[in-house]
């Protein structure tokens, strides 16, 4: 499943270099969500107007997520994204702890240091470079979208935790779906022709969306939060991995170093055994 995950950051690259990215959002999410309706059809009516609201809720905070992330995969590189994007797993903590009214305990804080750390070394290149700041541009849209699936997290823990799982899910795609969806109609926005594109928005929609749900939920009823986080950690190492390998990117020395801090900081804060989700949607 993270593996899946981490494919998809070339997928959606190679993808946005041809089409809008709001269209590809919304092409991937009507295809997840429908996919979803074919299992969950029957039980439809289950779903109360509270229910709804707040699955309602939680999609916009996914389709702000996906859109940022979206958008800034078209300006900066996969493996890049797939550290940055990765920072939700800290960002959870934070904004629990500010819901609580509380200070993160000391692991989060080192945590969070070395992510600091990390992502500055990550954004210097781009910010001492002249002329030229779509990527920076791009890395900042993708910290905007790590910052949006924290909130998600932390929205599901506290909205929908006595929601059916698939339901709820099924919404909040929907959600996404129409949201994109009514964006496309209004800017008038073409819709994606390319055989290549259209087999990027099945690859995601299919099996990096509407099949990954189903494979989280049977793998996170047997494996503790904190294996679930260490091997969610692998996702930006599997996007790196496939982006050397398929589309050519440079492995430079900032993006080792500064992703190796990073995903030394998820791994760091990945050990805490805490009740909050260790989840993070960070596959785009």
């Amino acid at each position: 499943m993270t593996f899946i995950w981490g494919t998809t950051f070339v997928v959606v690259k190679v993808a946005v270099e041809t089409i809008d990215p709001v269209v590809f959002v919304a092409s991937r999410f009507a295809v997840g969500t429908l996919a979803l309706l074919l299992v969950v059809a029957p039980r439809l009516r289950r779903l109360t107007p509270s229910a709804i609201g707040r699955s309602v809720f939680l999609g916009t905070l996914l389709a702000a997520g996906f859109l940022l992330q979206t958008w800034g995969l078209r300006e900066t590189l996969p493996a890049r994204a797939a550290f940055i994007t990765g920072l939700n797993v800290l960002f959870v903590p934070v904004m629990v702890a500010a819901l609580n009214r509380v200070v993160p305990d000391r692991r989060t804080m080192l945590a969070l240091g070395l992510a600091a750390l990390g992502t500055g070394v990550l954004f210097g290149p781009d910010l001492l470079a002249a002329g030229d700041g779509g990527a920076l541009l791009g890395d900042l849209l993708v910290l905007g979208c790590a910052v949006a699936f924290a909130a998600h997290i932390v929205g599901i823990s506290r909205l929908a935790h006595d929601l059916d799982a698939s339901l709820t899910t099924t919404v909040q795609l929907g959600t996404v779906a129409l949201i994109t969806g009514l964006w496309v109609a209004i800017a008038g926005t073409p819709l994606p022709g390319e055989g290549s594109a259209t087999l990027a928005i099945l690859y995601t929609g299919v099996l990096a969306t509407a099949l990954i749900f189903f494979l989280q939920t049977w793998a996170q009823q047997r494996l503790g939060a904190t294996t679930t986080a260490l091997i969610f950690a692998l996702e930006p190492v599997f996007a790196a991995i496939v982006s050397v390998l398929t589309y050519g990117e440079v492995l430079t020395l900032p993006v080792l170093l500064g992703g190796g801090l990073i995903l030394g900081a998820i791994l760091l804060r990945a050990t805490v055994e805490e009740e909050q989700p260790a989840t993070a949607p960070s596959r785009p």
